[in-house]
């Protein structure tokens, strides 16, 4: 896809942000750091650089990203015991009808003689 530029503001600052996704999308990016960018920013006396704010966001959102993660690791994790669990008991099943059939007696001929 072609990278487009779209305008948005985050911490009162106009950006230009290119992008091959659509506008909507890199407007929610940018609601969404604004949004960790605010709480840092309100309130204060002195207002730290705009750096170590952008900065401590960043921690906030690779902690973010780490804990979904690993999140999602231990998920797949129990999905995969689980499937293994199914794997196990369907082998089991199976291993047990091959020697049902062998010992049933075979079906008679229902062609009359």
């Amino acid at each position: 896809m072609v990278k487009r530029s779209f305008p948005v503001e985050i911490a009162g600052q106009q950006l230009s942000i290119r992008s091959d996704a659509g506008s909507e999308y890199v407007q929610q990016l940018a609601d969404y750091v604004d949004a960790q960018l605010r709480p840092l920013l309100q309130g204060r006396r002195n207002t730290p650089s705009m750096q170590r704010v952008a900065l401590l966001v960043a921690i906030q959102l690779a902690d973010e990203l780490f804990r979904e993660r690993d999140l999602h690791r231990r998920f797949r994790s129990r999905v995969a015991g689980k499937l293994e669990s199914l794997r196990a008991a369907l082998d089991a099943h199976e291993a047990n009808l091959v020697p049902a059939a062998q010992q049933s007696p075979a079906p008679a001929d229902p062609t009359p003689s």
